[in-house]
């Protein structure tokens, strides 16, 4: 490695630091809803709505990024540390607006710095983006635990006070580094304009929106589902959202390997089929080792979904820098889905019932996926892109 790369992964170090808290910070809702259900007096209903506003300001995030990835990046924490703390201090309504500027911070950060670490490291792409995968899936998998230990001896405020901080630590150190370090351009002749096939990348772009609502659903509502079951135990409800992601993260980290034994349209296929029983299975079975069971199963069969459509949209699309717009679009699967979960449950008494949302979704996945097979051209060799 020559110097000039050296200094660049030393500058960008901090931002997969940062993608370890935006990690933490995507999943920490789901994680604190049973808390916070409690303390704010929530139904279903309600605690969906927190949900639809955090992922509907991540969506918004997404589309707001611009073409100066690096103040994309800073303005993010900025607003990921005023959201936090406001969650922290303030315990009156509107709390949906708090949670919307929260994922603002989230969308903004995770787009710009996904994007910039590509353009960083052209030579080594596949490493850069796999290890700030990593990254972003430590802080999922921490986020559980965490959370639990945090609220059995403190107040629930002071997680989000304590998430502020860190956010505001990055921010800080980030804005110390010269930009120029940083710099870089987007254009690459390989991208030039071409007539892509619309309905195709629509298609895609519709998949990875319901992938992102039953990814919200699923694992954002597992706490609480597994808190209410009558025969399990408290342990259960975080080893469950745990294992979750960490199958999630270990179906990314193996999916590269599968995908020189079948194609990406068989592995498509087979994940969306194993995602329906694994959410099935969850919803069907009340005792704590097989719901840690099926949602090890759900994570590891959901983990290649949404690379694998993000590629295909990407190498249809050859404008890349446009896809800020589909990341966007395909977040607010993340604000829909939860809600609607919710708002089901709440009118008919049971989180089971609700569930049955991420089960639709996935089935018309199954559809769209088969119908888009059908007329998509010959496959192109694409690395997974990340989250």
């Amino acid at each position: 490695m020559n110097a000039s790369s050296r200094g660049r992964w030393q500058a960008a170090s901090w931002m997969y630091v940062g993608f370890v808290l935006t990690g933490l910070g995507t999943t920490l809702l789901g994680c604190a809803l049973p808390t916070l259900i409690g303390n704010w007096h929530l139904n279903d209903a309600g605690a969906g709505g927190l949900f639809a506003a955090q992922f509907a300001g991540s969506a918004l995030g997404a589309a707001l990024v611009t073409r100066d990835f690096f103040h994309s990046i800073i303005r993010g924490y900025a607003l990921l540390a005023i959201g936090a703390l406001s969650l922290a201090c303030f315990n009156g309504s509107p709390r949906s607006g708090l949670f919307l500027i929260f994922g603002l911070g989230l969308g903004l950060t995770m787009t710009a710095t996904s994007i910039l670490t590509s353009a960083l490291f052209p030579a080594n792409r596949g490493a850069a983006l796999s290890l700030l995968n990593a990254c972003w899936g430590l802080g999922a998998v921490l986020c559980p635990g965490l959370v639990s230990f945090w609220v059995f001896r403190w107040r629930m405020a002071t997680l989000y006070l304590a998430f502020a901080a860190v956010s505001a630590v990055v921010l800080v150190f980030a804005r110390r580094l010269p930009p120029d370090m940083l710099s870089t351009s987007t254009s690459d002749p390989r991208t030039a304009r071409a007539r892509s096939p619309l309905k195709l990348i629509a298609a895609f772009a519709l998949v990875g929106f319901l992938y992102v609502g039953v990814e919200a659903s699923v694992s954002g509502w597992m706490m609480a589902y597994v808190r209410r079951l009558t025969s399990a135990h408290d342990l259960w409800a975080p080893v469950a959202v745990s294992c979750f992601w960490i199958a999630l993260l270990g179906g990314r980290a193996v999916a590269p390997a599968v995908l020189r034994r079948i194609s990406e349209e068989q592995l498509l296929s087979i994940s969306l089929v194993g995602a329906f029983v694994g959410v099935l299975l969850l919803i069907g079975v009340r005792s704590g080792l097989t719901i840690i069971l099926t949602a090890t199963i759900s994570g590891l069969v959901l983990g290649p979904i949404y690379p694998l459509c993000m590629a295909k949209i990407l190498s249809l699309s050859n404008d890349s820098p446009r896809t800020k717009w589909i990341f966007g679009a395909c977040g607010f699967g993340g604000a829909l889905l939860p809600w609607l979960t919710g708002r089901i449950s709440a009118y008919k008494g049971s989180l089971s019932v609700g569930l049955v949302v991420p089960l639709s979704a996935l089935a018309a996945m199954i559809l769209l996926e088969l119908a888009a097979t059908q007329k998509s051209p010959q496959p192109v060799a694409e690395k997974l892109a990340i989250r």
